[in-house]
């Protein structure tokens, strides 16, 4: 499976490389390093936090839980984050045409769009996997795992919802350079290891934790979104 993984992987970077080959086989030139990294760690940053919100709670789980119901939580994690990369990819595509749109000084509604597309695809996924998903457990993983994965994919497909619209406007604003969110995203990180460490008598709990930690995550994103600007005025 790794090296399906790799061998994926590096198709993908081969086609990304051959059609910028020129900028790579042309000769080095002095450039701001200095602006270079204002830009990057920012982005590196909050990028990074949102990543981590995505995929800890799978690393941290196994270090509370017995292997069977660790398998359990990440069978109802696989499927949860599933919408998530459905949704995804819109806030990926948004990202350079909202720098383009900033660079140009043009307005753009794309934002306003994305944000409902998101948030009614991610609706309708958990909504589908909480009729359909013991069906879908039992045909993607053994029959054993149905009822407990049954149990924990309902919190875990809505705690995925709000994660998913936070993900539309991280991007806007990171496009934006918009880059005060970038501490509480950290701050907020490291809240949330903090707290599955100490809220993980059951599965349940983490995946609770988890569910906040998402919320106020859109908060944040939706406090600098909208509410910086209006105490501007």
């Amino acid at each position: 499976m790794v090296a399906g993984m790799l061998a994926g992987l590096a198709i993908a970077l081969v086609i990304a490389i051959w059609p910028t080959r020129s900028l790579w086989l042309a000769s080095p030139q002095s450039f701001e390093w200095r602006s270079l990294l204002r830009q990057i760690i920012p982005l590196v940053l909050g990028f990074g936090a949102y990543q981590f919100m995505l995929t800890a709670d799978t690393m941290l789980v196994k270090a509370y839980f017995s292997g069977a119901q660790s398998a359990y939580y990440v069978s109802a994690g696989t499927l949860a984050r599933a919408s998530m990369w459905l949704v995804g990819p819109l806030a990926v595509v948004m990202f350079p045409k909202i720098v383009h749109a900033k660079a140009k000084a043009e307005k753009s509604d794309l934002m306003g769009v994305v944000l409902i597309g998101t948030a009614i695809l991610a609706a309708g996924g958990a909504i589908g996997l909480c009729v359909l998903g013991p069906w879908v457990v039992r045909f993607m993983f053994k029959p054993s795992y149905v009822q407990a994965a049954s149990v924990l994919l309902p919190w875990y497909a809505w705690a995925v919802v709000p994660l998913s619209v936070a993900n539309v406007l991280l991007n806007n604003l990171l496009a934006r350079s918009q880059f005060k969110v970038v501490p509480a995203l950290c701050v907020l990180a490291v809240g949330y290891a903090f707290a599955i460490s100490r809220f993980h008598a059951t599965p349940v709990m983490v995946i609770q934790t988890l569910c906040v930690c998402n919320s106020l995550l859109l908060a944040i994103c939706a406090y600098y979104t909208w509410g910086v600007k209006k105490s501007r005025v």
